[in-house]
């Protein structure tokens, strides 16, 4: 389980940075000065099944990475270790590496591996709890510290998202600025014609492919009832966020209600109006 491995790698407190999609950790062990685990945050155990989100930001946390401690320590490069063999779950252990010694904080720094590959067996660099968080403090000075802590870890939200527009991308960014993972539920095609009576204009494989292109959300999810309990129930929601047209009329549920402005100038049904006008 992820939070095991997290637990493991002593997070929260070794956290230097939180990403969207991963989780960057000092190691508790310095195997070389700096080193580090970069996590991701789904519960993946295959690198070729995260997602194509998770997937697209490493190549700006590697350079984000790289850049930062290379003004932290002044190392020459940088190895990146994926093994998941006892920690299942997608990690890299990230490793500075140094052709000379270093010295940082009073103490001294030596990669004994350099130039070959290191030897985890081997604990190379003891640190006093002191220097580790010396070392955390100096890495996150130049990485920048993590986005202040959401309201809610998990938030839930959903629609139909038919003629997808402005108002749609309001609720989702609102409800993304109050939370770690934003999951959206989108109405299956079934849903839509028991509901209203009529097939939507867009299928749902289409309309939950652009609900999952939009960067506020991490997850999707198909809506095929308005059973809203059973949802917060599977995935652990602590809030549900809709339009405040819904004050009254929102399905009872356990968690917390977050009720955002309704954008009044647009909906699908003046888009689908507009359309046949136009037609």
């Amino acid at each position: 389980m992820l939070n095991d491995t997290l637990t493991k790698f002593y997070y929260p407190q070794s956290l230097i940075k939180e990403y969207k999609y991963w989780l960057l950790l000092l190691r508790k062990d310095q195997v070389t000065l700096g080193s580090m685990i970069l996590i991701c945050k789904e519960e993946k155990t295959s690198f070729q099944s995260i997602s194509s989100n998770a997937m697209s930001e490493l190549s700006f946390i590697t350079k984000d990475v790289e850049i930062g401690i290379n003004k932290a320590f002044g190392n020459q490069k940088i190895n990146y270790l994926m093994l998941m063999m006892v920690d299942p779950e997608v990690h890299f252990h990230v490793i500075p590496r140094y052709e000379k010694s270093v010295t940082v904080n009073n103490q001294e720094f030596i990669d004994a591996f350099w130039p070959g590959p290191v030897n985890f067996a081997v604990n190379n660099n003891l640190v006093s709890s002191e220097m580790f968080s010396f070392l955390q403090k100096k890495v996150q000075s130049e990485l920048g510290e993590s986005s202040p802590q959401k309201k809610y870890k998990r938030i839930y939200t959903s629609g139909c998202f038919d003629l997808f527009h402005y108002g749609h991308l309001n609720i989702l960014e609102n409800s993304k600025k109050l939370c770690e993972h934003l999951i959206v539920g989108v109405s299956t095609d079934e849903l839509i014609f028991k509901s209203k009576g009529k097939k939507p204009v867009i299928p749902y494989a289409e309309r939950a492919k652009i609900i999952s292109s939009i960067r506020f959300v991490d997850e999707v999810i198909p809506q095929g009832d308005k059973n809203k309990q059973k949802v917060v129930d599977e995935h652990h929601i602590d809030a549900i966020s809709v339009g405040d047209d819904w004050k009254g009329k929102y399905p009872s549920v356990s968690c917390e209600m977050v009720y955002f402005p309704y954008t009044p100038s647009v909906s699908s049904t003046i888009l689908k109006d507009t359309l046949k006008l136009i037609k």
